[in-house]
């Protein structure tokens, strides 16, 4: 172990059942640090150019960073290339496994090959194993976990696992821990389907590794600790802690950042309908939080009464608004149906409920009718219909089949121009926020439509791996949260990395995310430009209440596209210039991507 790193992965070949542990290259941890910057550049040395994603040459790679297991720090990534845009893809997840993974003594798990037959991963410390999944195979996400814990007499294992979504290789299907956390965007469910691995569990009983500066890392953490408790903190977090993310369902309708109606609308006079004060009133149970983080910004609810009583979920906005808003079901109760059943039959709420709400648009278009969705009558807002087209999906039946597949492959198929209100890019579905406010952010974004944004202080965060809703916790003394996760990490490593340094790494890891990306064709759009794009939609103006008059014309998105071309170092077609890689340490990258013909 090595001031914040375990010191190794592991590495586990499915196809022959080889379990060995792969070491920290603490030169390339520099570099690389850790998390989703360290698992691409594994994801870069170790595949082939332009390998099916779901071949089993394909790598899954579930990472750590140096500060993971610490308060404010429990979130974890997984890297693949990705079956729904064929980039890369990756995902971010907080909760528990994470900080279990490196209590156990482990920066990360590398999955390759396939197995025969379905199996899972038990990792408890030293002892490795994998085990035979026949009898988990079908069963739902909640089911698995409760089931393994049975199986392996531990209440207090810690659990991620694929649902039936996974399981058919369903484009959107992501990996689901402890019930209601979800590794969510990018089809990493897919892709761990694709390799009959049905569950990872994890129990660490060591402690977190060594630190360079013990009294200066306890100091920051006794600090974090105490300045929580602090009624100026209490009153600076009341939001999270009360209502949590969900309180975004108002918050984006009262400054017209909503995506009503397929993005149609930024505001809506029901959206108080399923706003936190509602939810809170009429289905909140209990709050929890991941691992050491005192915001608890995580509310689970439960349906009371009615037709769905007694189903519950932990509704997040970001698994809610595109179920919801983009597709104009306005039902506090449906709100908890639509989420569970995403939850326990393991499928991205974000990326589903875009598909759902282009088909909604085709309905009303005339563009699919009522036979080609098997009869569903898909008007907007029709809740049944709705979640009988989800389950169509899960289980790839009639219709379900074709949009199984995600936007890259059902579009071409569809046509009559549904795609220029298919609201999603280079294959992702956007986020619940408006292109007004994103800007080019959205379009330029190494794994496409995703809300989490590519920049270089986003692949700082997700490869340190600190969690940027309990940044307002942080002590007196710092100018802001992310000056205290700086603090932290040069604690831990001793390593002393300057905001020029932190600024130099996000950069390298932006731009190898999208060498990676030119490598494997860009999704088959070269240049770069050609798929940095916005939908036709996304670009008109918006009409009603808070969001009247706001819009984001091409002409602006096509200036401030240039201007982060610029500032990444790429020319105006997007691709890095070979001075830009020399630059950034990612000379490595150059003959791969002449050979992809990007100079050219």
């Amino acid at each position: 172990m090595v001031n914040g790193y375990a010191g190794k992965y592991l590495d586990v070949n499915l196809k022959d059942n080889s379990i060995s542990t792969l070491p920290i290259d603490m030169d390339l941890a520099k570099k690389m640090v850790g998390g989703l910057t360290y698992s691409l550049h594994i994801l870069w040395q170790r595949t082939k150019p332009r390998i099916n994603p779901l071949s089993p040459e394909n790598l899954l790679i579930f990472s750590t960073g140096p500060i993971s297991g610490l308060v404010g720090a429990a979130r974890g990534t997984v890297v693949f290339k990705s079956p729904i845009t064929e980039l890369i893809g990756h995902s971010e997840c907080g909760g528990h496994w994470t900080s279990e993974l490196k209590f156990a003594g482990y920066d990360g798990i590398i999955f390759t090959g396939k197995a025969e037959n379905p199996v899972y991963l038990y990792v408890k410390d030293d002892q490795v194993e994998i085990r035979n999944a026949k009898n988990l195979w079908g069963k739902t996400t909640s089911q698995t976990e409760q089931s393994i814990m049975e199986d392996l007499n531990d209440p207090y294992v810690q659990v991620i696992s694929i649902g039936p979504a996974g399981e058919h290789l369903c484009g959107e299907a992501c990996i689901i821990q402890s019930t209601f956390h979800a590794f969510a965007r990018a089809g990493g469910g897919c892709v761990m389907g694709s390799k009959n691995l049905k569950a990872i569990a994890i129990r660490g009983t060591n402690s977190f590794p060594s630190v360079a500066d013990t009294e200066k890392t306890y100091e920051l953490l006794y600090n974090t600790a105490t300045y929580a408790k602090s009624d100026v903190i209490r009153s600076a977090i009341w939001g999270s802690t009360t209502f949590g993310s969900p309180s975004s369902q108002v918050r984006s309708a009262d400054i017209g950042r909503g995506i009503f109606k397929n993005f149609e609308e930024g505001d809506h006079p029901a959206i108080t309908q399923i706003g936190s004060p509602t939810q809170m009133r009429r289905n909140r149970v209990w709050d929890s939080s991941c691992t050491f983080c005192p915001v608890a910004c995580q509310h689970q609810s439960i349906v009371r009464s009615g037709r769905f009583v007694g189903t519950y979920c932990q509704a997040d906005w970001d698994s809610s608004a595109n179920i919801t808003q983009e597709c104009l079901m306005l039902d506090p109760d449906g709100l908890v149906y639509l989420n569970a059943i995403c939850d326990e039959y393991g499928i991205d709420a974000e990326g589903v409920g875009g598909v759902m709400a282009w088909a909604m648009e085709c309905y009303e278009k005339g563009i699919l009718t009522k036979q080609d969705l098997d009869g569903l009558d898909l008007k907007w807002g029709n809740l049944e219909a709705e979640a009988k087209l989800l389950w169509k999906i899960i289980h790839r039946e009639g219709v379900g089949s074709l949009l199984a597949d995600g936007f890259k492959y059902f579009l071409p198929k569809v046509g009559k121009g549904s795609e220029k209100f298919a609201m999603q890019i280079k294959g992702i579905g956007l986020g619940g926020y408006q292109p007004w406010l994103f800007k080019e952010r959205y379009a330029v974004n190494n794994i496409g439509g995703h809300h989490n944004i590519d920049s270089p202080g986003s692949y700082v965060s997700d490869s340190l791996l600190y969690c940027i809703f309990a940044r307002g916790i942080m002590p007196q003394g710092f100018a802001s949260g992310v000056d205290y996760y700086y603090a932290l990490f040069n604690a831990v490593t001793g390593w002393n990395f300057r905001k020029e340094d932190f600024d130099a790494f996000g950069l390298r890891g932006t731009l190898l995310g999208r060498a990676y990306n030119i490598r494997e064709g860009y999704g088959g759009v070269m240049p770069p430009c050609e798929a940095d794009v916005y939908p036709e939609k996304a670009h008109h103006a918006l009409t009603y209440g808070a969001g009247k008059g706001k819009e984001y014309t091409k002409e602006a998105f096509l200036a401030d596209r240039a201007q982060y071309y610029s500032l990444l170092g790429c020319d105006q077609k997007g691709i890095p210039t070979k001075e830009t890689l020399r630059k950034s340490g990612l000379e490595f990258t150059i003959d791969e991507l002449e050979k992809a013909g990007a100079w050219r």
